[in-house]
């Protein structure tokens, strides 16, 4: 574990010179700084895992020099710990009275278990904040295939959309699919080396920008989103993917075995909504069109 760094902030150095001896022959990094500017400097230098903040300084008070760290996405989850002197009338505001405060004079055992235990709080909330991303990560993802899922489509879509709207620039989707549905069956099983839909998504994805986006929206579909790509350029990826598929030997069950798909190609239009649930529906009447013509085509929404 690295060693923690902690920073003082107070006017009254001879006040905290035998704390911060304490903390370093503790293990800790320990800086000191006599004023809020300095310390809004230290911290771009290097971000503190905890600030031990007086209350009470001239020029700026402890609680202007947090309420300037709150505004830094880079600070704004500092822990802080105030210090204030024993004959001080000040109270904390509303704002600020979630803060754990230190009575000066400062004893120094007494600073080592308050800021141990506000470091084991940070590693907890971190720890919990990264099993939260982890499991919302999940929730966003096709379990066979690592693709996005159809509910991360949708909140990709809206974003991409209003971007659309507001800076008016082309988007498309792609919605491709297996021609045969006799073969859907082999999708949802586990049967090869790799998953068959593994295998398939690795082809349909093949050349994406990193910009793109490929989700999995169904048994055997899937769905391309194309920012900053007008039907034209649509249809080249669309293409692209057509023909990989249809290039590509797929190992089933240990056999050897071919597929093609059917793709439909949508461009975004100033009178679709913008939840991009129109744009998915016509680009999908596209792809049943291109079925229903003999399958292996790309088939463009008029």
């Amino acid at each position: 574990m690295k060693e923690a760094c902690i920073l003082i902030v107070d006017d009254q150095q001879s006040e905290v010179a035998l704390v911060a001896e304490f903390l370093k022959g503790n293990g800790m990094t320990v800086t000191v700084v006599a004023d809020g500017f300095k310390a809004l400097a230290a911290c771009k230098v290097r971000t503190p895992d905890i600030i031990l903040l007086d209350l009470q300084m001239p020029i700026m008070s402890g609680t202007d020099v947090l309420n300037r760290l709150s505004q830094e996405e880079k600070t704004k989850n500092i822990p802080v710990v105030f210090l204030r002197p024993a004959e001080a009338k000040q109270v904390l505001g509303k704002e600020h009275e979630e803060y754990p405060i230190l009575v000066k004079p400062l004893e120094p055992q007494d600073v080592l278990s308050l800021v141990k235990t506000v470091l084991r709080e940070r590693s907890l909330k971190a720890e919990l904040r990264k099993k939260e991303m982890q499991l919302k990560e999940l929730t966003l993802t096709d379990a066979q295939t690592s693709c996005r899922n159809s509910r991360y489509l949708m909140e990709f879509l809206r974003s991409e959309l209003s971007q659309c709207v507001r800076y008016s620039h082309p988007i498309s989707v792609l919605v491709v699919e297996v021609d045969n549905s006799n073969d859907l069956q082999k999708f949802s099983t586990s049967a090869g080396t790799e998953p068959l839909v593994a295998q398939m998504a690795v082809v349909v994805g093949k050349g994406n920008r990193k910009a793109d986006l490929l989700s999995r929206t169904g048994i055997a579909e899937f769905v391309i989103v194309l920012p900053f790509t007008n039907a034209e350029g649509a249809v080249e990826v669309a293409e692209r993917v057509r023909t990989g598929v249809e290039q590509t030997t797929f190992n089933v069950g240990g056999k050897n075995e071919r597929f093609s798909v059917s793709v439909g190609v949508c461009q975004f239009k100033p009178e679709m909504d913008t939840t991009g649930e129109t744009l998915l529906s016509f680009a999908r009447a596209a792809m049943y069109q291109a079925k229903e013509a003999g399958g292996n085509q790309t088939f463009v929404a008029e």
